[in-house]
């Protein structure tokens, strides 16, 4: 009986146990981060919070533009790998400083798997120091598999911060942007020491899976195509003295078949590219011209920050096999991908990334008039300001000068409340200069007239039946 009474127990246990990891399953799927919703990286936090991949912090929010840690990173990128816990086991603690850190099991993992090399790091990781571009690149490379640079690269990357890089560090950018892992910022740098939000590296994991899922494919069309490229034996056959003739060579670029009649017909391979600019505006228009050959049929796709995402969703016009003119809707990274195909079904894929910027707007009001002792509420508002400042000049008379001089009270990205010190014709300006180096300038002017005064002498004494004049 008793022996029952405990089996029971222990069925009721293990359903309990099942149910709550259902309930927390099921939770975790449909987890949305408040901080991330409007957020620029909210597609990539949510479907990284879906895999499991985001867990959080203990406020329940995911912080997307905190500075990323090496801790923080190394979990993020092992349960990207799906690394699981009997690897985790295979490696001791080799770092003296991630015992008993949250994140040790996955630094181990990433160590046992090559992705983390100690030599780089010696004795301490400090894992709560924030993680530098450089470090992200070389595990995130290394990650898809391709750490091995090619000989005969130029390794010209475009980037005008490599020279004080190693030439080990430079294969290792170059790879990276081969790949579009990274793709640097607008000034054309990398910024190899800096730092990196986790919104920035949320959106490097995404890309890096999307890397090494091309990497794959490669790797099996490289595979068909040797396959399909195997020379044939020909055949000794004295009936058919023809059959002993080798077949015609096949080109890397045609495709060659035999008609009803014998002979052979040349197909050639498909060519077909496009280039985008590196950056442009939310808005505005951006020719396609490709430049293509031997084309059949073309389709396109697209994908934002590293996520795949329907095509008319985020630009506004078409794509057609002769490119088009198009807007894009939102801010953003967005790789365009366009494949096109022969006669003979044979494809040919091209892809180019453009970063997607705000467009930066701002707008204030001055009174037409107002007195050296007025007080002015300048009321700046703007769209898009992000972390872009607001720089004040002032005019007095179309002359500039140094508005400190004239001016009390303080201007901010928001404006300020401030009083006119002379008198004059002022003319107040406010210039955003965005990360692309755009300038918006917005400019009002006032007349600033002096407080009048009124002065009245009488006589010290005087007498009741006496008139009295004021001067």
């Amino acid at each position: 009986m008793k022996y029952r009474s405990k089996r029971i127990i222990n069925i009721l246990l293990v359903v309990c146990i099942l149910i709550t990891n259902f309930i927390g399953s099921v939770y975790a799927a449909k987890h949305i981060f408040s901080d991330s919703i409007g957020h620029w990286a909210e597609e990539t936090i949510n479907l990284l919070t879906e895999r499991g991949i985001i867990q959080g912090y203990p406020d329940g929010l995911s912080h997307p533009d905190n500075i990323i840690t090496r801790g923080e990173f190394s979990a993020l990128l092992a349960r990207t790998m799906k690394l699981e816990a009997k690897d985790r086991e295979n490696v001791g603690p080799v770092f003296k400083d991630i015992i008993g850190h949250f994140a040790q099991k996955e630094i181990e993992a990433l160590v046992y798997e090559g992705i983390i090399l100690v030599e780089d790091y010696g004795k301490l990781y400090i894992p709560n120091k924030p993680i530098s571009r450089m470090e992200i690149i070389k595990m995130l490379v290394r990650a898809i598999g391709k750490e091995n640079h090619n000989l005969d690269c130029s390794c010209d990357t475009g980037f005008i911060d490599e020279d004080n890089l190693t030439k080990e560090e430079i294969e290792y950018i170059c790879l990276g942007k081969q790949y579009n892992i990274i793709s640097g910022y607008p000034d054309r740098t990398i910024r190899p020491n800096g730092e990196s939000t986790r919104a920035e590296a949320f959106t490097m994991l995404i890309k890096q899976e999307k890397a090494k899922e091309k990497i794959e494919e490669d790797k099996a069309k490289d595979k068909d195509k040797n396959e399909q490229e195997k020379p044939t034996i020909p055949s000794k056959s004295t009936d058919n003295p023809t059959d002993n003739k080798p077949d015609r060579d096949r080109d890397t670029d045609t495709e060659n078949s035999s008609s009803s009649g014998g002979n052979s017909t040349y197909v050639p391979a498909p060519k077909y590219t496009f280039e985008l600019p590196l950056t442009a505006y939310v808005d505005e228009e951006i020719k396609i011209i490709p430049k293509a050959s031997n084309i059949k049929s073309v389709t396109w796709e697209i994908s934002k920050d590293g996520i795949p995402v329907d095509l008319l969703s985020v630009i506004d016009g078409e794509l057609k096999a002769d490119g088009g003119t198009i807007k894009i809707k939102s801010v953003g990274s967005y790789s365009f991908t366009a494949t096109a195909v022969n006669s003979r079904g044979k494809e040919v894929k091209h892809e180019q990334t453009i970063d997607i910027y705000p467009v930066v707007s701002a707008e204030f009001k001055l009174p037409e008039t107002a007195h050296t002792d007025t007080t002015i509420d300048v009321d700046l508002s703007t769209e898009n300001l992000g972390e872009n400042l607001v720089v004040w000049s002032l005019k007095k008379d179309n002359i500039e000068i140094d508005h400190s001089t004239v001016l009390t009270g303080e201007l901010t990205n928001t404006g300020g409340l401030i009083t006119f010190n002379n008198t004059g014709i002022y003319e107040l300006t406010a210039v955003i200069t965005d990360k692309l180096g755009k300038e918006t300038k917005v400019s009002d002017v006032i007349r600033v007239y002096p407080v009048g005064e009124i002065k009245i002498e009488l006589d010290k004494i005087t007498h009741t039946d006496k008139s009295i004049t004021l001067k």
